[in-house]
């Protein structure tokens, strides 16, 4: 009688021990969480014109050849900050006042002591009719020092569209192949400026601002402060 009496007493110490253990594993387990996560995220997400990824989305599957006739693969961002804009020679307004705040934001950055590494790209969604020499006449307008891209196969202009969001709308009369439709067909396509870390990586994308008059629009002044604070972002995050 004592050995089962003594049996039930132990039962009943462990019953009541059980919680008490469970909550401090618990504890543990959650203090051991929250901390990894806090020092994993202990940086605020800067605010901008546009939105900074929390995670970087690397690029992958790129196949371009530039003005100049050479091929771009996702390597070729690597090692420095690159902007990339887009749209198509042809466009009359968005696209070449993009490029020509591009240009300004450029000279800001040379005038500055801060000057990161940065190439500017420019990326049609027109390949049909922007040919490479299309290509050259028209970056050179704007800058020796830019880079004008192109897709050589449809399947390499999604790819490449669909790993940074870039949104393209072609309309062509359904009489007329791609291969006939010369001028005839329209494009449409969204506004934004897209942000490559050295790491080959889609790091922020910048959005336009709209006007007094309802136009939307960039600034240079704007983007090189928030260029400069996406640098420091992901500067700090390095040093985790």
């Amino acid at each position: 009688m004592k050995t089962k009496s003594r049996n039930k007493s132990n039962w009943q110490q462990a019953l009541i021990l059980l919680p008490i253990l469970v909550v401090m594993v618990f504890t543990i387990f959650v203090y051991r969480l929250t901390t990894n996560t806090h020092y994993q995220t202990n940086i605020d997400l800067p605010k901008i014109q546009g939105i900074i990824l929390n995670d970087a989305q690397l690029l992958t599957n790129v196949q371009l050849t530039n003005h100049l006739g050479q091929a771009i693969n996702q390597d070729y961002f690597k090692g420095k900050w690159h902007f990339i804009t887009y749209g198509y020679t042809q466009c009359p307004d968005i696209c070449p006042t993009t490029l020509f705040t591009l240009t300004q934001l450029a000279d800001l950055l040379s005038a500055s002591h801060d000057k990161p590494e940065t190439q500017f790209i420019f990326y049609t969604i027109d390949p049909d009719r922007d040919s490479q020499a299309i290509l050259s006449q028209y970056i050179h307008y704007f800058s020796d020092k830019f880079i004008a891209v192109r897709a050589k196969t449809s399947a390499d202009d999604q790819n490449f569209q669909q790993s940074l969001g870039i949104k393209v709308e072609i309309t062509r009369p359904r009489a007329i192949s791609a291969s006939q439709s010369g001028p005839l067909y329209q494009v449409s396509h969204g506004l934004s400026i897209l942000l490559i870390n050295p790491e080959a990586e889609l790091q922020a994308v910048f959005m336009p601002e709209i006007t007094e008059l309802g136009f939307n629009s960039f600034t240079p002044e704007r983007l090189y402060r928030d260029y400069l604070t996406v640098i420091n972002y992901y500067q700090q995050l390095s040093l985790l």
